[in-house]
């Protein structure tokens, strides 16, 4: 950590003396930012390409074994009991299950001792993050995050990729903007970066990648973010067709609207597919709420999931994973599943996404999004054909409008699923349908269930999602206004003795340490005093001098947003103020509660004020 530090403060200082350390270095982040999280997306394309053949292989010979043994049972008994044998035999559907188990519970052991905020689709996690710790995300989430999702995809995990890299690129940016010491408001801009980097490397598409990072993750679509976003997502794609070329995500026929009368029929089914994206939302947090309230071991929990995961892939394998494949095979000729298998799809595929995130899974629904929308489309599209008086385009078509209306219902976040399917198809000739269907179905949506998919998961936590408001509140306030100037003060000299006295009549949590000259030299709290406390020897011959710590320090000008973030992510209650032009000269404290005491007071009168 010390060395980090000291090359971090070296970047930056060779980046003043070359007097970029500005916008432009900001610029210059979100560039390593789009670089980094390129690459980190094709390494998580391997990543789950290989966990998925190595299963496999261990699939593979779980069934060889099975098959081998029931043979040799089958030899002993002389083809007697064939009834048993055959039965036995037929316990090759076990380990069709038990892969999705062996992953499930795997994963489950990883979140929940290493980082829980690894389980789940991602994408709450960073906007919670943009929201509360101003965009500070623990830089262990790149490496969890990416083996954990790439499990879960590659045991038959009904998920898809995009907010796993939605959350790793996040992360990265994070981590850029903590090593090199921004500010909260910077730190939360490279977060869009990587945020915008992932998707624009996962699907080859920088636009949306960019509008999704403004429009979805940091809500606000302002010049100074927009552009190193842009510049991250631009780098990111680059580094992506390096690699796989400049193709669409998915190669689809052609399609264009055959006539306008189809656009009433493009109308029904972006009322379709609100209604799907509302009853896939819903169906995700209630089978979430279901697998919470079950009081045994989670990792039973995942083993159950794994099994209903199996069991279902038997009959329907194409349920497992991300399902790109059977998606384009449905945008080029949905005929070829027919009306039963398109909606057992649809409704399978909610129903597996739920169970594989609810019992502790790791992974994205966005995918899935994208699948319930080709499938609801297809099925859509097949049964209108025939209709008179107009032309009708083939069921392809409505597929291909299907995704992305379920993909604006369930994100609310229509520009962006508008912009995101033309990239990936290529298809621009049909944008009016795809407009009209993703409007009504975010309406729709909306009208039903005032949360999307992301920001529902932090609404049932307690988490305000106006986000404008908790950040505007703390942004106009600084340390000025909620100071304690008559703090308790402390020498260097002070016993253990004393201080434990002071912090008992006074209720103090923490004191400010001078020295003989009256410089301020730190502080002591309650995490220094309470190791002490176990260790009574010590206690008769420590001075305030063997346990001071020097740490961070305020000063007057400081908004509250940053001070909040800086408590939050070191977990202090209180923080010292200190003189603009002289660190030694203390002015006095602020403390967490009288930084929430004074916000929530602004927050009343802000209420007040919209009710006159």
């Amino acid at each position: 950590m010390i060395k980090s530090n000291k090359v971090s403060l070296k970047l930056i200082e060779a980046a003043r003396k070359l007097k970029i350390f500005d916008d432009t270095f900001i610029l210059i982040l979100a560039a390593l930012v789009g670089l980094t999280g390129g690459y980190f997306a094709i390494a998580f394309r391997y990543l789950i390409v290989y966990v998925t053949a190595l299963l496999g292989i261990l699939c593979g010979y779980i069934s060889i074994g099975i098959h081998y043994l029931a043979l040799h049972i089958s030899e002993i008994f002389s083809h007697q009991h064939s009834k048993d044998i055959d039965a036995f035999i037929g316990l090759q559907i076990v380990y069709m299950s038990l892969i999705p188990i062996i992953g499930l519970m795997l994963v489950a052991f990883i979140t929940n001792f290493f980082a829980k905020e690894a389980k789940g689709h991602g994408v709450p996690e960073v906007m919670s993050a943009v929201t509360r710790k101003g965009g500070v995300i623990r830089p262990r989430i790149v490496m969890i995050k990416m083996f954990v999702s790439a499990i879960t995809i590659g045991s038959g995990g009904s998920v898809g990729r995009e907010g796993p890299i939605v959350h790793i690129g996040s992360a990265i940016g994070s981590a850029l903007g903590q090593f090199f010491k921004m500010s909260s408001s910077a730190v939360t801009v490279l977060v869009g970066c990587g945020a915008a980097a992932g998707i624009s490397a996962t699907f080859n598409a920088p636009i949306a990648g960019t509008l999704f990072a403004s429009e979805v993750i940091l809500r606000d679509i302002r010049i100074t973010s927009v552009s190193p976003i842009l510049i991250s997502s631009l780098v990111a794609a680059s580094v992506s067709r390096a690699y796989y070329g400049n193709s669409p995500a998915f190669t689809v026929s052609h399609y264009e609207l055959a006539s306008y009368g189809e656009l009433g029929l493009y109308g029904v089914l972006g009322l379709l597919a609100g209604l799907v994206a509302v009853l896939f939302v819903r169906a995700l947090y209630k089978t979430e709420d279901f697998f919470n309230s079950i009081k045994t071991h989670w990792l039973l929990k995942a083993a159950v999931g794994g099994l209903l995961l199996g069991l279902v892939g038997v009959d329907y394998p194409e349920i497992h994973g991300v399902g790109y494949n059977v998606i384009e095979a449905i945008l080029n000729n949905p005929g070829q599943y027919g009306i039963v298998i398109l909606s057992i799809f649809c409704m399978l595929k909610i129903v597996m996404t739920s169970v594989t995130i609810g019992a502790g899974g790791s992974g994205g629904v966005f995918a899935p999004s994208l699948f319930m929308g080709a499938a609801l489309g297809g099925l859509f599209g097949i049964c209108v054909q025939g209709i008179p008086f107009f032309d009708i385009a083939s069921p392809g078509a409505y597929a291909l409008v299907g995704m992305s209306a379920v993909v604006a219902g369930t994100t609310h976040a229509p520009i962006q699923a508008i912009l995101i399917l033309v990239e990936m198809t290529g298809n621009y000739e049909i944008i009016l349908p795809i407009m009209i269907s993703c409007v009504i179905s975010n309406i729709v949506s909306k009208k039903i269930e005032s949360g999307s998919i992301y920001t529902l998961k932090l609404i049932r936590r307690g988490e305000s999602m106006e986000i404008g408001k908790d950040r505007a509140i703390l942004k106009k306030l600084q340390v000025a206004d909620v100071i304690v100037s008559n703090c308790i003060t402390i020498q260097m000299e002070t016993p253990f003795n004393e201080i434990i006295r002071l912090m008992r009549t006074t209720n103090a949590d923490a004191f400010p340490v001078l020295n003989g000259k009256g410089e301020f030299v730190g502080m002591i709290g309650l995490p220094q005093i309470s190791k002490i406390l176990q260790n009574e020897k010590a206690q008769e011959h420590l001075l305030a001098r063997d346990l001071v710590t020097s740490g961070q320090s305020l000063t007057l000008n400081k908004d509250l947003l940053e001070v909040y973030n800086e408590m939050s992510v070191g977990e202090q209650d209180c923080l010292p103020v200190v003189a603009e032009d002289d660190n030694k000269k203390l002015i006095g404290i602020v403390t967490r509660f009288h930084v929430m005491y004074r916000y929530n007071k602004e927050l009343v009168l802000l209420q007040g004020d919209r009710t006159e």
